[in-house]
């Protein structure tokens, strides 16, 4: 009987949080991508966050994201989702790139 019992007893699962590396990683995909925006909706952005908002905060961000992928026992969850707004953003990068290439060739 106390074998019946204890198979039925639900284990609880613990909870894992998030690591701290793919939050950072997550929110610096976010001011990339904010950044990108405005630097495209306005066709000038600002030259003093340039460097600051399309190469150093990425770079940090994906280097943070790689970090957090040696952690054992968390949620990666805000990583997978800051990789993929990178991958997205180098995606446009790419076409934006081609679509002016093709439009305004040079001789």
């Amino acid at each position: 009987m106390e074998l019946v019992k204890w198979l039925n007893v639900k284990r609880k699962e613990p909870k894992y949080r998030e690591t701290r590396f793919g939050i950072v990683s997550f929110v610096c995909a976010i001011l990339t991508l904010a950044y990108f925006n405005l630097f495209l909706m306005t066709l000038d952005g600002f030259d003093v966050f340039s460097n600051l908002f399309l190469q150093i905060i990425p770079f940090v961000g994906i280097i943070s994201a790689f970090l957090s992928f040696t952690r054992i026992n968390y949620k990666k969850t805000f990583t997978w989702w800051a990789i993929a707004l990178y991958l997205f953003m180098l995606i446009c990068f790419i076409v934006i790139f081609f679509v002016e290439f093709a439009t305004y060739m040079k001789p």
